[in-house]
Order: C-alpha cells, then structure tokens, then sequence
C-alpha cells in the first residue's frame, strides 16, 4: 500500500493498492488500516459516499485491485493501545477480546489456514448491533504473530459450526476463487418441526433479501430473487411430548444469506428455534425444554487446499447445547 501519510483524524487521505491488499473487499480493506474503527462506522462513511475508488463511489463489497487509489475520510483512529489502557470499557475492550478468543475451538490449522467452531451467538465481525465478532477476536489473540487474517466466508451469527479464516492473502484469493466457482462442498445439520418427507430431496427457490446495510437483512421467496439451491437428505426422525421432529443434512449448493432458513420455512417445515422465519409459539415451548437457540450448525466442509492443491474435509461436531437437546427426545423409524 503506497501513501504518503497514514489514515488520518483530522483529513482525509488517499491509498494505493498493492499486492498485499490485490481482490480485498473495500470494507476488510478500511477496517485493517482504521484499526479499532467499529466495522458498524466503516459501513456508513462507504454508503455515505466519502469512501471513494479512483474519485468514484463503491460499495462495501467492492474488490480491490492493484494500482486502485482509495480515498480514506477523517476517521477517529483507536489504536491498541488504547484497547489495552481501558480495561473497563462497556462493550469493546482487549480483555473480552481475548477471553472470547481462547473459548472458540480450533478445528484444523496450518500456515495458510485457520480453521474454528463458531459458537451460536457470536457474530463474524463488528457491526449489527455487536462491538466486536469473531474475527476482531481472533486477530487480537495473535496479533504479536499473524497480520493477515481475514475471513473467508461468512456465516449467520445464530449457526455454529465451520469457519475458514486465511493466514496470507494468496490463501485468502484462492479460496474466494473456488468460492465463486461454487466447488466448495457445504453441509449443514439443522433439526426442523415435523417429518420431513423422503421425497423432499431439493428445494429450487429464487430468494430476494429486502436489504444490505449493517443491521441483518430479511430474506423472501421471490420470482425477482437470485437463483438458490439446497439438497436435503433425511439423518433421523424425533417425537417428544409437545412435537416432531426431522435431523436433516442440507447442502447449500448457492450461498444465499438465510438460505436454508428460508427454504425449510417455505416448505413447511421451519427451523428449532429459529427467531426470525420459524414458530414463534413452539420456539418458547422448546425453551422451556432446553433447545435456547436456532439449531442449525455447519458440520461439515470439502475444499481444496490453496497451498497444496489437495482434497481436504473438515468436520465440526453438534455444539454440546444442539446434542444436550437431541438426547431429550425419542428416535423414532420412519414408516
């Protein structure tokens, strides 16, 4: 990155993009050179316009390219040692950071890649409504070793399960690549009301999300929609006293936001605990039994390696909450 003076309080200033930063997103971009700047501000200087590519407005998902000039506004800058000099603050400060950091379980790790569980609860990065997410936790717990660490992919702040951060910015381009070209195989366990049928084996729905700012947008089975694809496969039938239950694998064959969320809902059969597209009435009553959050987990994920070119899989087990509630049903034969 070439520049004559760094980010700037006080006035704005302009960025040259080197290799180092070659297909970043905008918004990965601002928030790696404005450190402590919450991603919830970085949002709103990009939409405001104030961010701009080559004197021209972009959006947060803008991909960087060698040779761009990014013009950075007046941001107030925090820097670490601010994090570390005010221990108390409320919402965003380096003793979280590290405390929530050291309880994310690591699943797979190398020199190119860092692999984790997600917790439910915990968001990707800052912004819609959170001071911090996993990845401000995880830069600050190693932010004496790796400086390049950036997500790979997103997933839903309630969805546990597979994470893929990069370790270079070489990994970082050539799995956003395999990501494009949709060879990276996703699936999910999610535990739906009711029995799911055999023959609901895809579900071909265009999906339309009403918006694309900070705070989580709302997703809608629409004809004007993007195309969105979900293979489903039957694991295990449950009954309690109060309900039926399906345990399904669903593989996401497009990553739409809320996809399988929305596709098992539009069929009739929503998800456990699901507060936004599933029902609302039985999700108190699964409260009450245990089940306190969505059950919907990434389990498990076939990539190719962006060092060694090989096949890999990565598998993340139910988060001990989603098992706790399973054992609390009865397994029962399909008929």
């Amino acid at each position: 990155m070439k520049t004559q003076e760094k980010p700037n309080p006080d006035r704005a200033v302009l960025l040259e993009i080197d290799e180092k930063h070659q297909d970043q997103r905008l918004d990965n971009f601002l928030c790696s050179v404005c450190k402590g700047v919450p991603k919830s501000h970085v949002f709103r200087i990009i939409r405001s316009g104030e961010v701009r590519i080559n004197r021209k407005r972009a959006e947060a998902k803008t991909k960087l390219c060698i040779g761009d000039v990014v013009r950075v506004p007046p941001i107030q800058v925090v820097e670490k040692q601010s994090l570390e000099s005010t221990p108390s603050s409320a919402s965003f400060n380096k003793v979280q950071l590290l405390n929530a950091a050291a309880a994310i379980p690591i699943l797979f790790e190398d020199e190119h890649l860092l692999v984790v569980n997600k917790p439910s609860g915990m968001a990707v990065h800052g912004g819609s409504g959170s001071s911090f997410g996993l990845i401000e936790c995880i830069r600050a717990f190693r932010s004496e070793t790796h400086q390049d660490l950036e997500l790979v992919h997103r997933i839903d702040r309630e969805t546990s399960g597979i994470l893929i951060i990069s370790k270079k910015r070489s990994a970082l381009r050539k799995l956003q690549e395999q990501l494009r070209a949709r060879s990276w195989k996703k699936y999910y366990k999610t535990l739906v009301l009711g029995h799911w049928p055999e023959s609901l084996r895809q579900v071909d729905l265009p999906l339309l999300k009403t918006q694309s700012n900070e705070k989580e947008a709302r997703v809608f089975v629409d004809p004007s929609g993007d195309n969105a694809c979900t293979k489903f496969k039957t694991i295990q039938c449950y009954r309690s006293l109060y309900s039926e239950f399906t345990l399904i694998q669903a593989q996401i064959l497009t990553g739409r936001t809320h996809q399988i969320r929305v596709h098992t809902s539009a069929s009739k059969f929503p998800i456990a605990g699901d507060d936004r597209y599933g029902n609302f009435e039985m999700n108190k009553q699964l409260a009450r039994h245990g089940l306190k959050r969505m059950f919907l987990h990434a389990a498990r994920l076939q990539l190719v390696h962006p060092a060694t070119n090989e096949s890999i899989v990565i598998e993340a087990p139910l988060a001990a909450e989603l098992d706790s509630f399973l054992q609390t049903l009865q397994a029962v034969n399909r008929k």
